[in-house]
């Protein structure tokens, strides 16, 4: 047998596709042990790994589960979950998707978004760098181009809508102190992005505000977004772009914005 299929029925048997554990015909004893230990030392080195990584990705999670829940679950994913990745970073990834998918967890919104907000901290330290746009940029447009005006954001932003009271629980679960049960027939919104100092930050939204910066992030003009909010509230169309531009002036306080553009001229 060559080295390469040698490697490939070693790695099926650690990954539990060899069920008859044909590699142990492979395997010679050692003067200590016998071949199926031998071999059970690097299958278990394997899931302590992956065990390993979940643990470090999801350490509030694991505060909010306990070291027995949080156990339990990581080893039903690990289960269901081979790692397909040279960069052990992205393994856990895949966790809160899991849960949700996945009995007793997917009957928990609050452990699910609690994961959800923990990876999300840990993309946007993982996001790629831009530099912020200076709000003087708006000062060069004319008032008439700004119902055309897009944007680009920071690689890190992103908005989550998750269980009332999350972001406190998430806090609490951190510190590993008391916190009252979120409410989960209720939404509250999160914006999570690194700042200007390398640091992840978050800073909770109104709905407005958080409606609006979904559609900024995906490509929407300043003016289709002044057009949805007003159609929301129904609200004076001045009222409604004063309240935009607060969102905007926001956002460039935030340091959020990267570019400012105007739509091409054929799609005006």
């Amino acid at each position: 047998m060559s080295l390469a299929a040698l490697q490939v029925r070693f790695q099926d048997a650690l990954l539990g596709r060899d069920a008859d554990r044909a590699i142990l015909n492979e395997i010679n004893p050692s003067r200590r042990l016998e071949p199926a230990a031998r071999f059970g030392v690097y299958a278990d080195a394997y899931r302590l790994r992956l065990a390993g990584f979940l643990a470090e990705d999801f350490k509030v999670l694991n505060n909010a589960l306990g070291d027995d829940g949080f156990h339990t679950l990581v080893e039903a994913y690990i289960d269901a979950t081979p790692s397909r990745h040279r960069n052990a970073r992205w393994y856990a990834r895949g966790l809160p998707d899991f849960m949700q998918a996945n009995a007793p967890w997917s009957e928990s919104r609050s452990l699910i978004d609690i994961a959800r907000l923990e990876r999300a901290l840990a993309d946007a330290f993982d996001a790629a760098d831009a530099a912020a746009c200076p709000v003087a940029t708006l000062v060069a447009l004319a008032p008439e181009d700004w119902p055309q005006m897009l944007f680009t954001f920071h690689p890190s932003a992103m908005v989550l809508t998750l269980a009332k009271g999350i972001a406190a629980a998430f806090e609490a679960a951190a510190a590993e102190t008391p916190c009252p049960e979120p409410d989960e027939s209720q939404d509250e919104f999160l914006l999570v992005w690194r700042n200007a100092e390398t640091q992840v930050v978050s800073r909770e939204l109104t709905a407005a505000e958080a409606m609006a910066l979904r559609e900024a992030l995906a490509g929407k003009s300043f003016g289709d977004i002044c057009a949805l909010l007003q159609f929301q509230d129904e609200a004076d169309a001045a009222d409604v772009a004063a309240r935009a531009g607060g969102y905007l002036a926001q956002w460039f306080a935030d340091r959020l914005i990267v570019e400012v553009r105007n739509l091409p001229i054929l799609e005006r």
